[in-house]
């Protein structure tokens, strides 16, 4: 089995666009690569990363650890010879356990979903011994659409854009007044240190140091990035201390001192600009970022995976320099996956028209992105151990990340592309913020989550009166239809869709008045669908329904009686007989267990058979001319779900039948 050791002395393994992710479950106490089980799940991951997504490579891992959790609690649960332990021993029955776990504890189903696909695809494209398991489809939950914006909050949340676009445009002019701006020299230090010393103990001086020149001073210096870690913890052991001269301290020394947590200067001019806010001035911090992607997300109506996929030096389609207007084209190559059997990669690629000369449009967004991090850029590109390909590399959205970390480029500066990060980023806005949605505070990116891009459709579709098929050609949706219902769920559309309807129903009944109709219509004698005695049964508890009746009140299968006035039939074992029956695509996965519950029956007494064999006749006839392999295949999955669904005396169903 040499999946168990093929990559045992891995710990991180990179997507399709090409973001490494860690294996954080290696640092779990219960976790063990000697073991067969933990071996197989950690193959998986490396193998399962590579072929998609960092998005869906970042859920794998989630569900692995998800799948590590279950297994520590289940185990402990059952005797030694059903635990589960190695791949081989994940059957059917222990993942449905598996996926009842994660409602349980109120984890969501599609880690489920990811982990079986992983396990299906990666079994299926590697010959490295893994097993082949036989696992149920898991039904996805109905998605619900998301919700846009009212109008309101839309209103409010451009308003805090636009203050955050201007907010991130004065960074840039700080930065540009830091490139010429005069650092401290020694004497200027000396002067200005003397000055702080002079006063005693307790004593507070109302000074503060110039954050541009500072800024300046530590650029020239070239703090932190251009330092040895050890040269940068003897700096902030000197601005602490009290014990140099005045004119013991560099310039360099000097501005950490004013600004360093502690500092000993800091002590005597406590309103100076401190070190961590001068940082956030002279760079992009992640809610900077995050804040102009969600601004290009509404103003474009992309989606988050379309916006993160913008490459800094490649985001205008070449037709825009064809001519010399006001109006560019837009181009976004969203990576989804290089699997599917194509040893290439294929993005999908997702074009926008945009305004050069409108500030906040989303073109100058993105260049407004990609200047904040050019120093971010240019520190990637000189670090060694940042390779060619890098994600970061090509992103327009870098930014300095937790301070805690190293004074190194490559594990200092990060993207948007880590959603922890992401997280953070819309976090800080949103509470700067102070967004409302029809009284419901916005407060985590869960708020907003594909919400901007639907609010957007929604806009456009107001703003320029445009028919629905223009809109999901713009959108580059499927068809019209799920520009219509998926996109947009709000009370304005569904009031438009009705309104909509209204006109239609209008129109043809006017038609119909005028004889202009064509085509074909119904018998106007038929009336047996609005009869009172028509009947849909239902059995308590399920969603679909048993099967229909035409008219309860007069039965005709074999051996029936006139039925006295107000009586209704009760004898469901004998509905397949008669000829008011009504099979509804509902009742399709009764018939089928029914149908092999007969079977079975039959099997085990074959005196059976005279007693059920014009019943299983019906059944078979009504499955195999059904004709609609999506239905079928959907009652399958309906059935599996249930341990059974109707006894064998139906005449004991009676009492657990609604209409």
């Amino acid at each position: 089995m040499r999946y168990l050791t093929l990559y045992r002395s891995e710990t991180s393994s990179t997507s399709t666009d090409q973001v490494t992710i860690s294996s954080n479950y290696l640092g779990r106490e219960d976790f063990d690569l000697s073991l067969p089980l933990h071996g197989g799940l950690h193959y998986v991951f490396m193998r399962g990363v590579r072929m998609t997504s960092y998005a869906k490579g970042y859920e794998l891992r989630m569900a692995i650890n998800a799948f590590l959790d279950f297994t520590s609690e289940y185990n402990g649960a059952v005797v030694p010879g059903l635990r589960i332990e190695s791949l081989s021993d994940v059957g059917v029955e222990e993942y449905a356990v598996f996926e009842e776990y994660l409602r349980r504890n109120k984890r969501r189903i599609y880690l489920a979903i990811r982990l079986r696909s992983a396990f299906k695809l990666i079994a299926r494209k590697y010959d490295d011994g893994m097993p082949h398991l036989k696992l149920r489809i898991i039904e996805e939950p109905v998605s619900i659409p998301s919700e846009p914006l009212s109008d309101a909050a839309d209103q409010d949340f451009y308003y805090a854009m636009h203050k955050e676009v201007d907010r991130l445009l004065d960074k840039l002019k700080f930065n540009e007044a830091v490139a010429t701006a005069q650092p401290y020299d020694k004497w200027e230090v000396w002067d200005i240190c003397r000055e702080l010393y002079s006063f005693r103990y307790g004593q507070r001086s109302s000074w503060v140091i110039d954050p541009v020149r500072a800024a300046a001073t530590l650029k020239c210096e070239g703090y932190p990035f251009h330092m040895r870690n050890a040269h940068i913890d003897a700096c902030a052991v000197d601005a602490r201390t009290s014990t140099l001269s005045p004119t013991g301290r560099t310039p360099l020394e000097f501005v950490l001192s004013c600004c360093i947590y502690k500092g000993f200067l800091r002590f005597r001019a406590p309103d100076s600009i401190e070190l961590v806010e001068l940082f956030k001035l002279m760079f992009p911090t992640s809610q900077d970022q995050a804040s102009l992607a969600m601004f290009i997300q509404r103003q474009l109506g992309w989606n988050k995976e379309t916006v993160l996929a913008l490459d800094v030096n490649d985001y205008l389609h070449p037709i825009s320099e064809l001519a010399n207007d006001d109006t560019v084209l837009l181009l976004s190559q969203k990576v989804k996956s290089q699997g599917q059997g194509e040893p290439y990669e294929k993005p999908k690629a997702t074009l926008a028209t945009s305004s050069r000369s409108d500030f906040y449009s989303g073109y100058n967004l993105i260049r407004l992105a990609g200047t904040l991090s050019k120093q971010c850029r240019d520190l990637l590109k000189r670090d060694v151990s940042v390779e060619m390909d890098d994600c970061r590399l090509r992103s327009p959205f870098l930014f300095l990340a937790d301070p805690r970390l190293p004074w190194s480029p490559s594990e200092r500066i990060h993207s948007l592309h880590e959603q922890s990060h992401w997280n953070v980023g819309v976090k800080g806005f949103l509470t700067d913020a102070k967004l409302v949605d029809n009284g419901v505070p916005l407060l985590t990116g869960a708020d907003l989550q594909n919400r901007l891009r639907v609010t957007s459709l929604q806009s456009n579709k107001k703003l320029h009166k445009q028919p629905v098929a223009l809109t999901a050609l713009i959108y580059g949706h499927s068809n019209p239809v799920t520009t219509d219902t998926h996109y947009d769920q709000s009370v304005y559309a569904m009031a438009d869709r009705i309104k909509r309807f209204h006109t239609f129903q209008q129109s043809f009944i006017e038609k119909s008045q005028s004889g202009q109709f064509k085509g074909y219509m119904a018998d106007r004698g038929t009336n047996c669908v609005e009869s009172p005695r028509f009947r849909i049964l239902t059995v308590m508890g399920h969603e679909r329904a048993l099967w229909a009746c035409m008219d309860s009140w007069s039965p005709s299968f074999p051996g029936s009686q006139l039925l006295p006035p107000g009586a209704r039939c009760t004898r469901l074992d004998k509905c397949n007989s008669c000829d008011k029956w009504c099979v509804l695509e509902d009742s399709l996965p009764f018939l089928m267990e029914r149908a092999t519950t007969l079977e079975l029956q039959i099997e085990r007494d074959p005196h059976a058979h005279s007693i059920y064999a014009g019943e299983l006749g019906v059944l078979h006839y009504v499955l195999d001319t059904w004709g609609n392999k999506s239905a079928l295949e959907l009652a399958k999955q309906y059935l599996r779900r249930f341990e059974a669904l109707l006894p064998l005396d139906l005449k004991s169903l009676v009492a657990y039948i609604e209409d």
